[in-house]
């Protein structure tokens, strides 16, 4: 184990947060000068002075070779994540707003990992730039903060690739380009202007349909549909706006970001049919397309407008399987064919290298295609199958890890419900909330449904979701990692 390496890369995210929290400061600023603003300076002041001076410290001493490997790579992921929500929850305890350190660091764990589970029982009375930060840190997590590193600072003699590993969602990580630093820039650079994009959209064509959706939750909203992570600013979410046609918009942009974004940068650079033959991707939209029909078909009835039931089909199915949490109807009260439907494609996800949660299309598809060809097998014992996915055939190591994955979310899972069944919530309730930590989402059914959030939980019961949101995020591996000893035993 390298640590001045580990230290060295874990300073330098230390000062890139800090320099981050420099944009809720200015808003804080710009909301006190008009007067609007309660928040005290201090609140995002202490934490980037703390997060710049020890970003310094670990950082003054550079070693002469930055040696990551795998085992680096996931120490670096798992540290890094935790010890940057730990510090991201002080704004939250200092403003008063959040006062137990519990609870600011399971909202803040939230944001960074994109969930958007939240114990806030009221949003609309709190400051702007302490609701700016919630849904910047959903911006921050949604590509990763560690690819954002990676993007803004070439680093000399170390290998980025195995960082990237233990970051980018899904069973394996591609490269747009050869060099993974330009890599990581080119998604950032489009993860960016699609962002930019959707506030525009938001913030113009309110203004036309006579919606007038103010710029500044124009732009908290594209931060949590961007991150998929549902983190509002109105205590009814979105449908606070009575605007169909934000709620469109959000639909149309969380089943976007849903995507794997190296077929963007196919698109981009015109390769269309080599992006349009993805096979996650047409998993994906058939996934979704298929849910969307079936709750149409189921709770129609329920509504005096088909085209309302349509929309809220649309955007139910499309925050769920993108894992973003925002919400437009109760469909805690939805039948429960409908229900099931939503748990489904909420466990599912959206693709790999995207920046939605859950356990990815790519995963689901390639064990499919593994359980046809072992049903072949056994029909004849002599065929040579291989799975293969675009063409391609796909290495037994991938297949072998996707199972090993699968093992352990199942493990982790039936843990997590055991300790937080001690709490004695009804079973939807402990249940979805599992389901909905452990898969990115943020609500779920029941106490946590979309009318509901997460304050009533222990502290005990509240911990075991951070681990579940942390895990669910990163993959599972990095934090495990952290917790076994043969990780830090030094390599002869």
């Amino acid at each position: 184990m390298n640590y001045r390496s580990i230290s060295y890369i874990l300073g330098r995210i230390y000062i890139i947060v800090g320099a981050l929290m420099l944009l809720p400061l200015s808003v804080c600023f710009y909301y006190n000068f008009h007067g609007f603003e309660e928040t005290s300076y201090l609140s995002f002041i202490i934490p980037i002075i703390i997060l710049e001076a020890l970003g310094i410290v670990l950082t003054i001493n550079k070693p002469e070779k930055i040696s990551i490997y795998a085992k680096e790579g996931f120490v670096i992921c798992g540290l890094g994540w935790i010890t940057m929500s730990a510090f991201g929850a002080i704004p939250f305890v200092i403003s008063g707003y959040i006062p137990n350190f519990i609870d600011a660091f399971f909202e803040t764990v939230s944001g960074f990992t994109t969930t958007g589970s939240s114990i806030l029982l009221e949003v609309e009375s709190i400051p702007k730039s302490i609701l700016f930060w919630r849904s910047f840190t959903v911006w921050i997590g949604g590509m990763g903060i560690l690819s954002f590193m990676i993007a803004i600072i070439p680093k000399a003699k170390g290998n980025s690739m195995f960082i990237m590993k233990a970051e980018v969602p899904g069973p394996t990580t591609s490269k747009v380009v050869s060099k993974i630093s330009t890599s990581a820039r080119i998604l950032y650079v489009i993860y960016f202007f699609m962002t930019i994009f959707e506030i525009v959209i938001l913030y113009v064509g309110t203004k036309i349909t006579g919606d007038n959706i103010r710029f500044f939750d124009c732009v908290v909203n594209s931060f949590a549909t961007a991150g998929t992570g549902g983190f509002t600013v109105l205590n009814k979410s979105i449908l606070g706006y009575n605007s169909a046609f934000a709620e469109w918009v959000c639909t149309v942009f969380m089943f976007l970001f849903g995507v794997n974004f190296n077929l963007y940068y196919l698109f981009l650079t015109r390769k269309f049919s080599q992006a349009l033959k993805d096979e996650e991707l047409r998993a994906y939209v058939i996934i979704n397309l298929t849910a969307v029909v079936l709750i149409i078909i189921n709770i129609h009835s329920m509504y005096d407008s088909f085209s309302v039931a349509v929309r809220d089909a649309f955007f139910s199915v499309n925050t769920a399987m993108s894992t973003t949490g925002f919400c437009t109807a109760n469909f805690d009260i939805w039948p429960t064919f409908s229900k099931v439907i939503l748990l489904l494609v909420m466990c599912i996800g959206g693709c790999a290298g995207s920046t939605a949660g859950g356990i990815k299309v790519l995963r689901f598809e390639l064990l499919f295609k593994q359980m046809l060809c072992d049903l072949r097998r056994t029909v004849r014992p002599s065929t040579v199958l291989n799975v293969r996915l675009n063409e391609k055939s796909v290495d037994t190591k991938i297949i072998r890890s996707v199972k090993s994955y699968l093992i352990v979310y199942l493990v982790i899972f039936s843990a997590s419900l055991l300790i937080i069944s001690i709490d004695n919530f009804d079973f939807d309730t402990s249940f979805s909330a599992v389901v909905a930590c452990f898969n990115n989402i943020g609500p779920g059914l029941g106490l946590v449904g979309p009318v509901g959030n997460y304050s009533q939980f222990s502290d005990l019961s509240k911990l075991v979701l951070i681990f579940d949101m942390l895990a669910g995020r990163l993959e599972l591996f990095p934090i495990l990692l952290l917790f076994s000893p043969n990780t830090w035993r030094k390599t002869k």
